[in-house]
C-alpha cells in the first residue's frame, strides 16, 4: 500500500469531493503529499456549508487547520479515510494491469479509481474538474467481468477491448477478485472464485452470510448465481441506496493502523471497536451487543481474518451521526486457524472462555446477555452442515471446513445448556 519516502519525491495533490446526497457533490478539501508528510485542508466553502461534516471525526476534525500525517514505513502520508474510498488490493492489481502507464503512488491510485470505491468521496486532479462518470455494468456483462478477473488472476494479458467493463474500485474486500454489477435496480459487488482456493469460496461465503443473518447479524442481501466460468457471489452494496452515497470510514483508518504487523491489543480488539463507536457518536442501538454477536459468530465459523478494515462505521446521507456498517466479508478462513486478526478480550486474540468473559467485561455487558447471544449464535451455526448441503457445497469442501467450525466447542463450554 505504501511507497517509501525519498527526498526526490515530488509534491502530489488531489482535490476531494463529497456527495452530500440528493445529487449534490461539493468540494471538501485538498490533499498535498510530499516526501515528508501529507497535508489536508478543508475548503472554506465546505466549512461554511450547512451540511458539512468531518470526513474523519478522529483525525480530520472540521476545522480551518491544516491536518498533517507524517510519512514513514508504517504510514503513507495519505489519511486512511481517503484510502478507504480508493482501490483495495484487487483494484490496484487491475489498475496495474490495465493502465498504461500504471499508477504507482497512492495519489495516482486514488485518482485512477475515483468514483468506484466505497462511500461518498470522489477525487480529481484539478479544483474545477468534474469527477468522472462511472459506467453502468449490467448483469448481462457478468461473464465478461469474470473473464477479466480470471485473466488478471492468472497473469495473462487483458483484452483492452473490454475496457468498458474494467472495475478499479474497492469493496474493502482485500485481494479477492471482484467487480461491481447492476442487478434488479440495485448495486452489487460480484465476487469470483479463483483456482488457488481450497474450497468454493463463493458458495461458502454465501452460506456464512445467510447464517449470519439468521443469527441476528445485520448483513447485506446476498445472491448466488452461476455462469459458464463458475459460481459468482453477489453482495448488495450498503453504501449506495436509492441513489444516495453514504460516507464510510474503516476502524483501521480511525485508529491509523496501516501496518497490521504493529499489534496494539487495546485498540485492535472488539471492545476497542465499541469504545471507538461510542467516541464518534455511533447511532447504532445496543452497540456493545451488536459487536459481541459478531465476535461470537466469527469464532463459531472460524473467520479469523477479522482485521480492522473488515469493520467500519458509516454516516448515511442526510444523517448527522455514525453507525456501524452491516457486516461484510464474514466467511470461514481455511488458511488461518486458532488466532483472530484482532484481540477478543484482555487475553489476546485466541478464543477461550476466560477471554470471552474479559471481552464481556470491557463491553459493559451482563454475563446473562452474553450467554444468551452465544446460545442464539450456536443455534444457527450448529447446523452449518445443513446450510452447506442446501447450497450444494461439495463434501470434500465440507471436510476441509470442519476445522474452521471447531471453535464452537469453546462457545458451548461458555454458554452452557441451551435455553428452553
Amino acid at each position: 500500500m505504501t511507497q517509501p519516502a525519498t527526498s526526490k519525491t515530488k509534491t502530489e495533490k488531489l482535490f476531494v469531493q463529497v456527495d452530500l446526497g440528493k445529487g449534490q457533490r461539493v468540494l471538501a478539501g485538498q490533499l498535498l503529499v510530499d516526501a515528508q508528510r501529507g497535508r489536508f485542508k478543508y475548503a472554506g466553502s465546505y466549512l461554511s456549508h450547512p451540511r458539512a461534516f468531518a470526513l474523519d471525526p478522529v483525525n480530520l476534525p472540521l476545522t480551518e487547520n491544516v491536518h498533517e500525517s507524517l510519512r514513514s514505513r508504517e504510514s503513507p502520508g495519505v489519511f486512511g479515510v481517503l484510502i478507504d474510498a480508493g482501490p483495495d488490493e484487487w483494484g490496484r492489481r487491475q489498475l496495474s494491469k490495465t493502465r498504461c502507464p500504471p499508477p504507482v503512488t497512492n495519489v495516482e491510485f486514488l485518482l485512477a479509481a475515483s468514483g468506484e470505491g466505497v462511500g461518498a468521496l470522489h477525487f480529481t486532479a484539478a479544483v474545477n474538474e468534474r469527477s468522472k462518470v462511472v459506467h453502468e455494468r449490467p448483469f448481462e456483462n457478468l461473464v465478461h467481468l469474470q473473464q477479466i478477473a480470471e485473466d488478471i488472476e492468472a497473469g495473462r494479458d487483458v483484452d483492452q477491448s473490454l475496457e468498458p467493463y474494467f472495475f478499479h474500485g474497492s469493496g474493502l474486500g482485500g485481494a479477492r477478485p471482484k467487480t461491481l454489477i447492476d442487478h434488479l435496480g440495485r448495486h452489487w459487488i460480484a465476487k469470483f472464485g479463483r483456482e488457488s482456493d481450497l474450497v468454493d469460496m463463493c458458495k461458502v461465503e454465501y452460506v456464512t452470510m445467510l447464517m449470519a443473518a439468521d443469527a441476528g447479524i445485520d448483513v447485506p442481501e446476498v445472491l448466488l448465481t452461476q455462469t459458464a466460468h463458475g459460481p459468482v457471489l453477489l453482495v448488495e452494496r450498503f453504501d449506495r441506496t436509492a441513489g444516495a452515497q453514504h460516507h464510510l470510514i474503516s476502524v483501521a483508518s480511525l485508529i491509523n493502523k496501516f501496518d497490521i504487523t504493529q499489534y496494539d491489543e487495546a485498540a485492535m480488539s472488539y471492545p476497542g471497536i465499541y469504545q471507538l463507536g461510542k467516541r464518534i457518536g455511533s447511532a447504532t442501538r445496543d452497540l456493545a451487543e451488536v459487536i459481541f454477536r459478531r465476535m461470537i459468530f466469527n469464532i463459531a465459523i472460524g473467520n479469523t481474518d477479522d482485521h480492522l478494515r473488515n469493520h467500519a462505521f458509516y454516516k448515511r446521507a442526510g444523517e448527522s451521526d455514525y453507525r456501524i456498517t452491516p457486516g461484510y466479508d464474514i466467511v470461514s478462513n481455511t488458511g488461518l486457524q486458532g488466532s483472530h486478526a484482532i484481540a477478543l478480550g484482555a487475553f489476546g486474540n485466541t478464543p477461550s472462555c476466560q477471554n470471552i468473559d474479559a471481552a464481556v467485561h470491557r463491553l459493559g455487558m451482563a454475563k446473562q446477555n452474553a450467554v444468551r447471544i452465544t446460545q442464539q449464535v450456536l443455534a444457527v451455526t450448529g447446523k452449518w452442515h445443513e446450510y452447506m448441503a442446501q447450497a450444494n457445497v461439495l463434501r470434500a469442501d465440507v471436510a476441509i471446513l470442519e476445522r474452521c467450525f471447531a471453535g464452537q466447542s469453546i462457545l458451548r463450554d461458555y454458554a452452557g445448556p441451551a435455553e428452553g
